[in-house]
């Protein structure tokens, strides 16, 4: 009885302590889908409706420093946009709680916002819930936003 308690326990804390270093947002993602379900329960690919108004985001990456710096890559094709974007999202910040990502940027009309991540291999899934973001804008009365990032 002991001894199956014993290496049980023993397994978990080998387990956590040699955890792959693929399970943490650090490194270069690209977005492979985003999501946003109304209130209603309808829902919209924000991803495709991107891709179609401006093919360029398809090749967009985004970059989660060690040092909570995030950086968004944006190809040339997207022109003069590259700077904006670019620009825009220069002064972002993230923290990591358990599951809990807060996001922090300069601009003075967004305020933190919190997502719900999971990670699975290559695959990180992140979750914004406007109820627990009641400060973010939100004009549509949106309910969520998944987005799904690929390790790259």
């Amino acid at each position: 009885m002991y001894r199956s308690l014993f290496f049980t326990t023993l397994i978990a804390l080998f387990s956590a302590a040699f955890r792959p270093a693929f399970d943490t947002i650090t490194g270069t993602w690209k977005r492979t889908a985003m999501t946003l379900v109304e209130s209603s329960g309808k829902s919209t690919d924000m991803n495709k409706m991107m891709e179609t108004n401006m093919p360029c985001t398809k090749e967009m990456t985004y970059t989660f420093g060690n040092d909570g710096t995030m950086k968004t890559n944006v190809p040339d094709a997207c022109g003069a946009l590259k700077k904006t974007i670019e620009s825009m999202n220069a002064s972002g910040k993230w923290t990591m709680s358990g599951r809990k990502v807060v996001v922090t940027t300069t601009m003075k009309d967004i305020p933190p916002s919190t997502y719900d991540v999971a990670i699975s291999g290559n695959t990180m899934t992140w979750t914004f819930n406007y109820a627990d973001n009641p400060k973010m804008p939100n004009p549509t009365k949106a309910q969520r936003m998944t987005i799904v990032y690929q390790r790259i």
